[in-house]
């Protein structure tokens, strides 16, 4: 995505989705992410049966272990152990996001009073009688009113003189751009499913805004009465994307934890068996001496009934690394940018500090 920029001082037009701003590969933010968890969930634990493959194959080690000790009966004991405790653990997060369902009259009335509120400041804003109910609707309605605003910025901009706010036009036409784009994948997304929360993470409000005011500030002197109050409305508009960016991504959160804690809980049941029958009727001696690929069936086996024990494991694992990377992503709120972009140039601040300087 090229750049938009006109001058030394111009605003730099940041790229257009999450990986390509913080610099990561698309390998990287597809595996964190965007990947299906339960494919991420088998990729672990085929790492872990590999690895203990490799570690057979190259490390010192003697099958006959299997034979002439308890160590099956170790492993899988310590097994149930972790799985009893990690179910206790998933019990008690499911018990926290329960009790913020179960609420008093009062709460329950007063939240559902700011909300309502916040969607009829929506609609004052946008012009319309109802917003949406959908989440994907509602924020391609929150983008659609932003780019409602910028083209009356771009209008009166360039009714005044176009040449004199090319970057004021510039940058309207990068946020149209990066707009139409999210509204897209908006457009088939269902709550419930990545797919909403991902274009809304692509969707930098808070870099429209810094650059917003800072075009405002800039040509203050020069804007019409008309163009500084478009200014107004625009950032207005964009700043009502991030408590609807916040709440959703608090609703998607919690729709995580669940699905988290329900197929915990439904693999914890056949883990549990699997581990006792390993412990309790398994003769490692029966399978001794067969091999495949040339590795011992009896490594083969335990090694296998060991990684399937391990799968709750694994599939917390894949649903908390996709939930702390978008917690990671949308820490700020507000017009605050945590990542290092190509914004405005010092002496941009430079300028302004000095204007304040003056005013007091």
């Amino acid at each position: 995505m090229s750049d938009s920029t006109t001058d030394g001082e111009s605003v730099t037009r940041p790229a257009d989705t999450m990986r390509e701003r913080v610099g990561e590969s698309r390998l990287k933010i597809w595996f964190l992410i965007t990947a299906n968890r339960w494919l991420v969930t088998l990729f672990f634990s085929g790492v872990a049966y590999v690895t203990l493959l490799f570690l057979l194959v190259f490390g010192p080690s003697s099958i006959r272990q299997l034979l002439t000790t308890s160590a099956v009966t170790s492993l899988f004991s310590s097994v149930i152990i972790a799985l009893i405790t990690s179910i206790t653990l998933v019990l008690s997060i499911s018990q926290f996001v329960l009790s913020e369902e179960i609420d008093t009259l009062g709460k329950q009335r007063e939240q559902m009073q700011n909300e309502t509120e916040f969607r009829g400041d929506i609609e004052d804003t946008a012009g319309i009688a109802v917003s949406p109910s959908e989440p994907s609707r509602f924020l391609r309605t929150l983008i659609e009113t932003a780019d409602e605003r910028a083209r009356d910025l771009r209008e009166i901009v360039a009714d005044q003189d176009e040449d004199q706010f090319q970057e004021i036009t510039s940058f309207v036409d990068g946020l149209l751009e990066h707009s139409q784009t999210v509204s897209d994948e908006l457009a088939s997304a269902d709550f419930g499913s990545f797919d909403v929360l991902l274009p809304v993470l692509n969707y930098n409000y808070s870099w429209k805004i810094f650059a917003a005011r800072n075009l405002r500030a800039k040509y203050s002197d020069s804007l019409s009465t008309e163009a500084d109050q478009a200014f107004e409305e625009l950032i207005d508009t964009l700043r009502f994307f991030g408590p609807a960016r916040e709440h959703f991504k608090t609703l998607y959160v919690q729709w995580e934890i669940i699905n988290i804690s329900r197929a915990v809980l439904y693999g914890a049941m056949p883990a549990l068996a699997i581990a006792a029958y390993m412990m309790l009727a398994f003769d490692a001696s029966q399978l001794f001496g067969s091999s495949l690929f040339g590795i011992d069936i009896t490594y083969l086996f335990v090694s296998l009934m060991y990684v399937i024990t391990l799968l709750p494991f694994a599939v917390v694992l894949a649903y908390v690394i996709r939930v702390l990377t978008v917690i990671k992503r949308t820490l700020a709120i507000g017009p605050f940018v945590l990542r290092e972009t190509n914004q405005l140039e010092s002496a941009r601040y430079d300028e302004l500090s000095a204007i304040e300087g003056e005013k007091e």
